[in-house]
């Protein structure tokens, strides 16, 4: 069965929350000792394997760049950091705009 939508990695969600779900439930009815269980199988096709190595790459990546704010920490101590105001009222209009450029 081939799953496809617009939106990959909602579907990547949509099936670990499954999972989860799956897991906390546990089964709901005892099985007889002949009786045989059937597996259920996912195969991800390689634009998922691509999207969720994407995903595990992202969530490894730092909230904060230390390198950055120790930077702009050292020009604020010296007294050298310039604040670009013109820069600054740009982004606050693209940002209220909602404009991508």
């Amino acid at each position: 069965m081939e799953i496809t939508a617009k939106n990959p990695i909602m579907l990547l969600e949509a099936y670990i929350k499954n999972l989860s779900d799956k897991g906390k439930t546990g089964p709901s009815s005892k099985q007889g000792p002949d009786e045989i269980l059937s597996e259920d199988k996912v195969v991800l096709s390689p634009k998922a394997r691509e999207i969720q190595e994407a995903k595990k790459l992202l969530n490894s990546l730092p909230d904060i760049r230390e390198e950055k704010v120790a930077h702009l920490k050292k020009q604020i101590e010296n007294g050298t950091y310039q604040i670009k105001g013109e820069k600054i009222a740009v982004k606050m209009l693209k940002e209220s705009l909602n404009i991508e450029y």
